[in-house]
């Protein structure tokens, strides 16, 4: 629960770097159109512009046309030829995005040629900046410093003219090379900021697809471990109750005493279900400061309760306790018991046994659970079984670094052998909640 609530923290500080980087700020209307729509925007905007300004410099584009012409052809072929460099140098934006070298080419080419013939730049140097700019910023491979280079060639040449004639007209190839060097930067800029806030939204979005499964695996892992307890509680008990019901009907008209007493075995096996199961379902419901009921789980001390419902089934039943019994922690000791009481639940359920031997023993850095039974068995194979009783125990086994074998006897019968260390790093582990039950593989 640390590391979900560690990723939902780092999920929201995701989330707000993306509004603070995605977030409309004056202009932020512009950001909101559709690229193509803006680039439409763009050009139509130049073109008026441009419109507007070689009708107001018709004239002087006359004047300055560096061939002669005549009225009034004079006058409609700068307006024509202005008007084509213009188109020339605005319409190709449109495709500014998708082929940005190639615009930046028409355009400085167009641009070029005005200078030339002696028009007068305009709007077409802006035109030029922005195909500038977005070579910068959509441009791939080494093209894109190309440009760049070039660029800043021209503001270096600018200089050096400068430096060495002394004459002022070398900036005017130092100034838009400037300018040019800056709308490249900027590019660079809003490109690198795109690729950053991108990188957010998609880390913002995996943040969030991890959150949806870390949610799908806790509630999977509750419904699991809630099913597993549900097991360890009902199973044994009901299987003891089902036994003991049949041999109430088969005795009961020639053995009144011994039905009744099979009955009462039930009634008390009944009773103490019920309590289990208030028990756990009042672990369930707890919540809001809520305390449940935290009541002793059980351990290895229980052992004679499971040998007494054995015998009350019919069993022969021969549990011993080998070694110096100590103190185990909460959790080996409800694991063991656990185990214990899947095995013998299992013989109830499945073994048709007559007798049954349970060994629990003690030694220095282990405890050795053993339950053997000399049942012909219900034709299948408990190993293969579709419950949970083999799967829980060796889960339980497995979380104390443990063995497990279980599986038929040579001469008949099935036995289930655990080993649980009981190592210091066992010792610290935590006990497990009355949820954290397992189940079983035979039931």
């Amino acid at each position: 629960m640390a590391s979900f609530a560690r990723r939902i923290r780092r999920r929201r500080d995701v989330v707000t770097l993306v509004a603070m980087e995605t977030r409309p700020r004056g202009w932020g209307w512009i950001g909101r159109l559709q690229p193509r729509i803006f680039d439409r925007l763009l050009v139509g905007f130049l073109l008026s512009i441009g419109l507007i300004n070689a009708i107001l410099d018709l004239r002087f584009a006359e004047r300055e046309l560096r061939f002669p012409l005549g009225a009034p052809t004079g006058m409609a072929i700068p307006f024509l030829v202005g008007l084509a460099l213009l188109l020339v140098q605005v319409v190709p934006l449109l495709w500014r995005r998708s082929h940005p070298s190639v615009v930046l080419l028409l355009v400085a080419a167009a641009f070029a040629a005005r200078v030339l013939l002696g028009f007068n730049p305009g709007i077409a140097g802006f035109g030029l900046l922005v195909a500038m700019y977005s070579v910068a910023a959509y441009e791939w491979g080494v093209r894109r410093l190309v440009f760049l280079v070039v660029a800043g060639m021209g503001f270096i040449a600018g200089f050096v003219v400068f430096g060495v004639t002394g004459n002022p007209r070398s900036f005017a190839i130092t100034v838009p090379s400037l300018f040019f060097v800056a709308a490249w930067l900027i590019g660079d800029y809003l490109r690198t900021r795109r690729a950053y806030v991108a990188q957010l939204e998609e880390r913002a979005a995996r943040l969030e697809r991890e959150r949806d499964q870390d949610r799908r695996l806790a509630a999977d892992e509750e419904r699991t471990r809630i099913a597993r307890e549900l097991h360890d509680v009902v199973a044994h008990d009901v299987s003891v109750i089902a036994i003991q019901a049949g041999a109430a009907r088969a005795v009961q008209a020639t053995r009144p005493e011994a039905a009744a007493q099979a009955l009462g075995l039930i009634e008390t096996t009944a009773r103490e279900t019920l309590i289990e199961l208030n028990r756990l379902l009042g672990v369930l419901r707890a919540n809001n400061g809520a305390t449940a009921d935290r009541r002793p789980q059980p351990g290895i001390s229980q052992l004679p309760g499971l040998v007494e419902e054995l015998r009350a089934a019919g069993l022969e039943v021969d549990a011993r306790v080998e070694g110096e019994a100590r103190p185990l922690s909460p959790a080996v000791d409800l694991s063991a018991y656990r185990i214990l009481q899947e095995a013998t639940t299992n013989v109830l359920k499945h073994a048709r046994a007559r007798r049954v031997d349970i060994r629990v023993r003690y030694a220095e850095t282990m405890l050795a659970l053993d339950v053997r039974d000399d049942g012909a068995g219900d034709g299948r194979d408990p190993t293969a079984s579709s419950g949970h009783g083999l799967i829980g125990m060796r889960e339980r086994v497995a979380l104390f670094g443990g063995k497990l074998h279980a599986g038929r006897n040579r001469a008949g019968g099935f036995s289930v052998h655990a080993r649980l260390p009981l190592t210091p790093i066992t010792q610290d582990l935590p006990a497990p909640s009355p949820l954290a039950g397992e189940g079983r593989g035979g039931g």
